[in-house]
């Protein structure tokens, strides 16, 4: 029995018993002071207490189980008065008219969100064209800077339709979804040469260091895969700010239950006091004021993945030393 229920009742009942009690000290002082021979008081007033009693009986059984079903949000709500099922209805157009509402917000959602993915894959034809001319190019005139450089620009912005695309299909993440073992250096290794022209561009040498030939983990490797990417393109990203040779290290740790992947740049860095504040969307921080394709959408998209796939993501980052993001993984179901 829901003891706060009960005290709500007797608190909304004060008023109504207050009244009764002085009601029946008044009758019986009435007729005390009209025949003061009847010196009768206790065998009415307990007459009048046990009808009180019935009365609260009866009525705290409707308000308690009332209030019950409301507080467990039970979809069908049994009323007693006319009152209860004013307000009963009343909640029921509410929730009715709510629902109307949501429907047609989702459904307007829907209709902008399939446009916006229409138009972005649209816009991956021309990018991908883009990409054609340039390594045609670069085989008519060699890899000179230009080039390079456009090859640059031009994989930056498949990188954020590609990121964008990525937000859209967040908001149906389980209807994509398919959980099972998979390498994670044969992942990493994949991941790394298709990124190798920008490695190379920007003097950074990843070094994958781990003790087995393979690490085998619980995710979806599609899902996995642009979380990684997305770890990688910063620690490439990052490292530009820097001259010299820099290296990425993949560092692999296996334990019992989880795999740990630590990947670690010697890039920039963070300041420590954005370091905090790296996974909220569209932040950017002191280094968006340097590195002006920041958009703070790709950690933001990291840890949404790393949280949907029940992995834990953390960061750590010292100015001007590199910036290290660790990944528990989880070895066993």
């Amino acid at each position: 029995m829901n003891k706060r229920i009960l005290k709500n009742f007797f608190k909304d009942r004060a008023l109504l018993i207050s009244f009764y009690l002085v009601n029946i000290v008044s009758v019986i002082t009435f007729y005390h002071l009209s025949e003061p021979s009847n010196t009768e008081v206790l065998y009415p007033f307990s007459v009048g207490i046990f009808f009180l009693f019935v009365y609260l009986l009866i009525d705290g059984y409707r308000y308690y189980q009332v209030n019950e079903a409301i507080e467990n949000q039970l979809a069908e709500v049994k009323n007693y008065t006319e009152e209860q099922r004013a307000f009963y209805n009343w909640i029921k157009k509410l929730n009715h008219e709510h629902s109307r509402e949501k429907n047609e917000q989702n459904e307007r959602n829907k209709e902008r969100l399939y446009f916006l993915s229409h138009w972005m894959h649209h816009l991956k034809t021309p990018v991908s064209v883009m990409d054609l001319i340039i390594q045609n190019e670069k085989k008519l005139q060699g890899d000179r800077e230009p080039i390079q450089k456009l090859q640059q620009e031009n994989k930056r912005l498949h990188t954020a339709i590609e990121q964008g695309l990525t937000m859209i299909r967040m908001d149906s993440f389980e209807n994509d979804l398919e959980i099972k073992s998979m390498d994670l250096i044969s992942s990493l290794r994949k991941l790394i040469n298709n990124r190798k022209s920008e490695f190379i561009y920007q003097a950074a040498f990843p070094v994958l260091d781990s003790e087995e030939e393979s690490a085998f983990i619980i995710t979806d490797q599609k899902w996995n895969e642009t979380m990684l990417d997305q770890i990688i393109s910063n620690a490439i990203k990052y490292s530009s700010g820097k001259d010299g040779s820099k290296k990425i290290r993949f560092h692999i740790k296996q334990e019992e239950e989880v795999t740990i992947l630590s990947i670690r740049d010697e890039g920039v860095g963070i300041h420590p006091y954005d370091l905090e504040r790296v996974f909220e969307a569209f932040f950017t921080g002191e280094n968006g004021r340097d590195f002006q394709n920041s958009s703070g959408i790709g950690l933001y998209l990291c840890k949404r993945i790393a949280d949907r796939l029940n992995h834990r993501i953390t960061i750590e980052s010292e100015v001007s030393k590199g910036t290290s993001v660790t990944i528990q993984y989880l070895t066993k179901v």
